[in-house]
């Protein structure tokens, strides 16, 4: 590095025409003969030297602290420079551009530096010339035409004493200020031969405010011998000129951004050395002062070496004097008061401009260097330019006020918005993925000019009305009723637009700020919270998902319910109002470990086996979440998620002879910035617990027998022994855990192990301990807390009873016995109700009243592991092996629960798939499955006592047949007339066949014996019995009619050997017809696995359908050539025949024509190629594969799919168990019922289509 150094001559002598060079300082000395020939070239010498820019390149030099080599060398080796050094015609000019701060004028000082030895300033027996200029546009001996002439002549002419003759000797000492006369003997010295070849270097084109035009038209024109360097800001009227010219290189430092941010990292390292050596700085203050100036810098030396002010008013002044002044006053006010730099679209749209994108760049370079551009956004050169306009220029940016410039600015961004619509890129199909609906956007891109809009609109409105409390004149601010609209006509559309622009989280973030029209903003809040982490990933799913499923009272429904998406003609049913349930996240082995609230925020801190998560549940639909070194076995994060306190374990192996060792360090890391803040070597590895107190102030490490307390920010601040040591567990210190809990004023703390009967409780201001020791019979602990505002403790045991503790008088009674298992509590911090967590859900307890007040059974949360409740009692959190979930405290104490005699108790469907019975306990309803309508219902108490086993349907009229243990009762639902035969029934099937054409309908059912016993239903006449084949071992298992031919599949009782065995009847003579065995396959407990089997006769009776059970696979046999089977492998867990080919299941529908193209025996066949084709015996199949036709149900249960792609997400709330999939419906159970989704008549070919037209 380079940097002025003081020189002493004592004697130095020069003859003839020379150069005398010390350090940075020059003198001339010319003897060119005598008398009148010296006066003369001395006198145009004089009148030129107005300066010499070799005393002003010394001046910036100095005032920069230097010029350092590390700062410009990057310039040498670039293709611009190197083109410009060695081609003659190509690169006649290098023009070197930049926003200020980039170090141009420095760099051409390097330049300077480089190129002079070469020259005859650097040696007289140089060939080549040099001469430079370095304008300033604030002295006016430096800033115009004229004196950069001279100041190029100067140097000229000193290297060549000869170029006095092209100097025309005139009396007119003014002579010398014509720009005419000086422009024309530059031309005629660039043009002498006996010069070589000549570098000019002109630094700060933008700063000659005096005919720059001359200037650049001087530049473009000369003699190509002469080659130029020039800088400047990017100019429109310099890029416009230079443009024309041929042998132009442009070089961009915004283009060569790492070269110069590596320049300007160098610079620092040397100012901040230099710093140090002359005040004597400490390491760590000259570090913060480094990351001081790196951290503000931004790629500029602006911040580092210059006083500022100055040049941005002068910049200011340059914009005042421009035609366009208006202009680019309203693009510097809007980009001085955004959250984030606006691309070209976005600020076209919000400043209502009438002109290209491609006009942009020239309106950025006209507003005085403030601006620039990176690709296609508008940035400022610096943050200082910034905070001058801000501080310095508001009045002027600002006429009205800030707070009506933010006002304006919310305005502008809704109205922007205005043309938000559903499905803005035309996707269709609702189960398109964030990213195919990104790789399928229209060009352009409609949501390029919204996405700040989007995400910064209530931003800007909030600002206003912040400024405007603080008492700016004329801040009156409207602007509820704008937001209302906005949410009332556009909220699903915004929502869409923001997960396209893959920033959904800003929905929470601006509604949260809304005060009014709260029905309204809460109700957006919930659907926000419930869907957003679908809508994240799925995006259309708002008009699938998000409307079918959001409750009927939801304000968001009811005004967007004609959007929901057109493939859907009915919805399921769905409650009046929003659950306890505000957002789920879902997360497959999670184990929770400890989870807590913040004490004056919504955040919520939890950890788990290997993931740390921060969830701010007020404004974020999903937390954060970090993965977390395994090797850290104890990790503590604070309760607002600035730190996390941990162990860090570094295992050391040693030789068998040697025990092993490790290296123990406790860390506290800056959880936001992502260092560590301090740590500290450990000598007792034995920790056995680490937390931070709720208040941030202190952290605990426990070991075996001593407790320590430090200071958050480092240093110890107490070491407790402890009176009674900690019980060893396990071998391992790692394998076992603390649990810890604060008193509201951190001033107490208690802790105990799991599966210890003994807690043990210190007072952190005098150190005191405590201890429950001596509690006899006591059970394992399971959990602590400290009672809101108290010093009295509360535990539970595993005997699911609450104990209150008052430590300081060593009194203990039992709170309460709670008839529920649970295993963790918590307690309102207005200490009016408390949680319990366990098996039986979350249990609601009065504290006043010592009683359980409520039970909620949670769907899909077993096993709570940890629960927490925040300050201000509105969230409750619940943490389980399946994720988080966060609730509304004051929706789930207000939940009235169902009561199970409200809920059915069964329901079966009909074969084909039309109808479905609800038993209800003392009657049954029969609903039309396409219509949704219930048909009939029929009171059980006077017709069959109440009693009811079984229910089945005849396979294609409306006769429904009703088992109990004493009678089978026959209803048809058409004319709702009923007959009933009176027996003693086993609880195997019953069926009941479709009238034949002689009028008969039969009726078969077991009895307690086990036989099959049939009857005529047309004259309630028992026709026969048919016998066990195998009056032991054997039962029926299934039943089902043909016409008048009864099949019956019969299996060996559980533990008996045999096979099952299927024989078909003749019901009216009783005659056996056919009948084959199958295989005899046993699961490892003994059962058959045609256990409870459904069996079913299609394609006109000829083939057979037995539904094999617990697999789920369906065995297809052709009873005239029993040898013909086939196997459709699946999990199925029911069928039903819609027609006499198509067979609808839980999993889809598909069809069984293949059948009719089989010509050998004993196929498997899978569905969508899950599981391969092999044929039972040796010999390779003909190769069969069915597939799932229209509407699925997927293999994740939260999904109904559309083929094998995901079409519409149910919410946790509602997923249940697929029961059938129709032609154009899905049902399913559920929690709250059996619940249907219906398609519309061309929803297939609308999907098809859609999908279709995805790339």
């Amino acid at each position: 590095m380079e940097n002025p150094t003081s020189s002493t001559v004592q004697s130095l002598n020069a003859s003839g025409s020379s150069r005398v060079h010390v350090g940075n300082s020059y003198n001339i000395t010319h003897n060119h003969g005598r008398g009148s020939e010296d006066d003369g070239a001395k006198k145009y010498l004089d009148a030129l030297r107005s300066t010499d820019p070799r005393d002003d390149k010394a001046r910036i030099e100095q005032t920069n602290g230097g010029l350092l080599k590390d700062s410009y060398v990057w310039i040498l080796e670039s293709p611009e420079f190197i083109t410009w050094r060695d081609e003659s015609k190509t690169g006649r000019l290098l023009w070197i551009r930049g926003d200020p701060g980039k170090g141009k004028t420095m760099l051409l000082c390097g330049l300077v530096n480089e190129l002079q030895p070469l020259t005859r300033l650097g040696g007289s027996d140089n060939e080549m010339t040099i001469s430079y200029f370095f304008c300033q546009a604030t002295n006016s001996g430096l800033n115009n035409y004229t004196a950069i002439l001279k100041g190029l002549i100067y140097l000229l002419v000193i290297q060549h004493p000869t170029a006095v003759s092209h100097l025309d000797d005139k009396e007119d000492k003014d002579h010398w200020n014509y720009k005419v006369s000086l422009e024309a003997t530059l031309r005629k010295i660039l043009d002498d031969p006996g010069l070589g070849e000549i570098y000019l270097l002109v630094d700060a084109l933008d700063e000659c405010v005096e005919d720059l035009p001359l200037l650049l038209a001087l530049i473009s024109s000369t003699s190509s011998r002469a080659k130029w360097i020039a800088t400047s800001r990017n100019r429109c009227e310099i890029e416009e000129l230079f443009g024309k010219t041929s042998s132009k290189l442009a070089l961009s430092l915004e283009l060569h951004e790492g070269s110069v941010s590596k320049a300007v990292n160098s610079y620092i390292n040397y100012r901040t050395r230099q710093l140090s050596e002359r005040k004597k700085l400490k390491k760590s203050t000259l570090q913060q002062i480094h990351d001081h100036l790196s951290q503000h810098a931004h790629g500029t030396f602006l911040w580092v070496a210059l006083g500022l002010n100055q040049l941005y008013a002068k910049m200011m002044d340059q914009i005042h004097k421009s035609d366009s002044c208006v202009l680019y006053i309203r693009l510097l006010a809007v980009a001085s008061t955004v959250f984030r730099p606006l691309n070209f679209s976005e600020l076209i749209a919000i400043e209502n401009l009438d002109i290209d994108e491609e006009i942009i760049p020239d309106l950025i370079v006209e507003c005085g260097s403030f601006l620039t551009t990176k690709g296609d956004t508008v940035v400022f050169v610096h943050k200082s330019a910034k905070d001058f306009l801000l501080k310095e220029s508001s009045d002027l940016l600002f006429r009205s006020g800030l707070a009506q410039h933010q006002y304006s600015l919310f305005q502008r961004c809704i109205a922007t918005l205005k043309s938000l619509h559903q499905d803005i890129y035309g996707l269709v199909y609702p189960g398109v993925l964030l990213f195919q609906a990104l790789k399928n956007r229209p060009d352009p891109d409609p949501l390029r000019k919204m996405k700040y809009s989007c995400v910064f609109w209530a931003d800007h409105m909030q600002e206003a009305y912040k400024l405007s409390t603080q008492g700016e004149k004329n801040s009156d601010i409207p602007g509820i009723d704008t937001v209302h609209d906005f949410i009332s006509e556009k909220f699903l559309f915004w929502l869409e637009a923001l997960a396209l622009c893959q920033n959904l989280p800003a929905a929470l973030r601006s509604l949260q700020g809304q005060g009014s029209y709260k029905a309204l903003i809460d109700d957006a809040v919930r659907f926000s919270q419930y869907f957003g982490p679908i809508i994240a990933d799925y995006p259309l799913q708002i008009y699938a998902s998000g409307l079918l499923f959001s409750p009927n009272d939801s304000l968001i429904r009811r005004q967007f319910k004609q959007y929901t998406s057109k493939i859907f003609s009915k919805g399921p049913k769905v409650d009046d109002k929003w659950s306890s349930i505000k957002s789920i996240f879902e997360w497959d082995d999670l184990d929770i470990k400890t989870m807590s609230f913040a004490p004056t925020t919504q955040i919520l801190v939890a950890t788990a086996s290997d993931v740390l998560t921060r969830w701010h549940v007020s404004e974020a639909a999903m937390p954060d979440f970090t993965d977390w070194d395994n090797r850290h076995k104890r990790i503590a994060p604070s309760s607002d998620g600035k730190w996390l306190a941990i162990i860090d374990y570094e295992p050391s192996y040693a030789s068998e002879t040697e025990q092993s060792s490790a290296q123990c360090e406790l860390q506290v890391r800056d959880w936001t910035l992502s260092r560590i803040a301090w740590r500290q070597e450990l000598d007792n590895h034995e920790v056995l617990g680490i937390t931070i107190s709720p208040d941030n102030q202190c952290m605990l490490v426990c070991y075996r027998s001593l407790l320590v307390i430090y200071d958050i920010s480092g240093g110890i601040r107490q070491q407790c022994p402890l009176e009674n040591a900690l019980p060893r567990l396990f071998n391992r210190p790692e394998d076992e855990e603390i649990s810890f809990s604060f008193s509201s004023d951190c001033s107490w703390v208690a802790f105990h192990m799991p599966d210890t009967t003994q807690i043990w409780v210190l007072n952190l201001r005098t150190g005191k301990q405590y201890n429950n020791a001596n509690r006899k019979g006591a059970l394992p602990i399971n959990d602590t807390k400290f009672i809101p505002n108290t010093h009295l403790l509360m535990f539970c045991d595993s005997g699911n009873d609450i104990y209150l503790w008052n430590v300081v008088e060593q009194t203990c009674e039992m709170w309460s016995h709670i008839d529920y298992s649970f295993s963790r509590f918590a307690i309102s911090h207005s200490d009016s109700w408390m949680l319990l967590s366990g098996k039986d859900g979350l249990i609601i307890c009065d504290r006043a009243c010592r009683h359980v007040r409520q039970v909620n059974d949670l769907p899909y949360l077993p096993g709570h592991q940890e629960i927490a409740i925040s300050f201000d009692d509105q969230t409750i959190a619940c943490g389980s092996e399946l994720g988080l979930w966060i609730l509304d405290a004051n929706t789930l104490l207000t939940d009235e629960q169902p009561t199970k005699g409200d809920a059915y108790k069964k329901f079966y469907i009909s074969d084909n798939g039309k109808f479905i019975v609800y038993d209800l306990g003392r009657n049954i309803e029969v609903w039309d499955i396409v219509t949704s309508d219930m048909l009939c219902s029929l009171a059980l108490d006077d017709v069959n006592h109440g009693s009811i086993r079984t229910i089945t349907f005849s396979p294609k009229d409306c006769y429904l047949l009703v088992g109990g243990l004493k009678s089978i009762l026959g209803w048809d639902l058409i004319d709702e007339s009923s007959q009933r035969v009176l027996g003693d029934f086993d609880s195997g099937p019953i069926a009941v066949s479709d009238k034949g054409h002689n009028g008969d309908r039969w009726a078969a059912a077991c009895q307690s014996m086990g036989d099959v016993s049939v009857w005529n239903f047309t004259n309630m006449e028992q026709k026969r019995t048919l016998r066990r084949p195998d009056s032991q071992s054997q039962e029926a298992a299934s039943i089902d009619f043909a016409g008048n031919q009864l099949g019956i599949l019969w299996n060996p009782r559980k533990g008996s050997p045999g096979t099952s065995l299927f024989l078909l009847y003749d019901v009216g003579t009783g005659q056996q017809l056919s009948g084959f065995n199958l295989q005899d396959h046993y699961d490892g407990k003994g059962s058959p696995l045609f256990k409870e089997p459904k069996l079913k006769f299609f394609l006109g009776g000829t083939w057979v359908m037995i539904h094999r059970h617990p697999l789920g696979s369906l065995h297809l046999i052709n009873l005239s050539n029993p040898d013909e089977r086939v196997e459709v492998r699946d999990w199925f867990d029911c069928f039903f025949l819609l027609d006499e080919s198509t067979v609808s299941t839980d999993q889809g529908t598909f069809d069984m024509s293949f059948l009719e193209s089989i010509s050998s025996e004993h196929f498997e066949i899978n569905t969508w190629d899950r599981y391969g084709i092999a044929r039972m015996s040796q010999e390779a199949p003909d190769s069969i594969c069915i597939t799932f036709s229209g509407h699925t149900y997927g293999a994740i249960s939260e999904w109904i799919n559309f083929g094998m792609l995901r079409l519409l997400w149910i919410p946790i709330h509602y997923q249940g168990s697929i029961m059938a999939v129709g032609y154009d419906y899905v049902m399913f159970e559920c929690p709250t019922g059996v619940d249907f989704i219906r398609f519309a008549k061309d929803a297939d070919k609308v999907l098809s289509q859609a999908l279709q037209n995805l790339l």
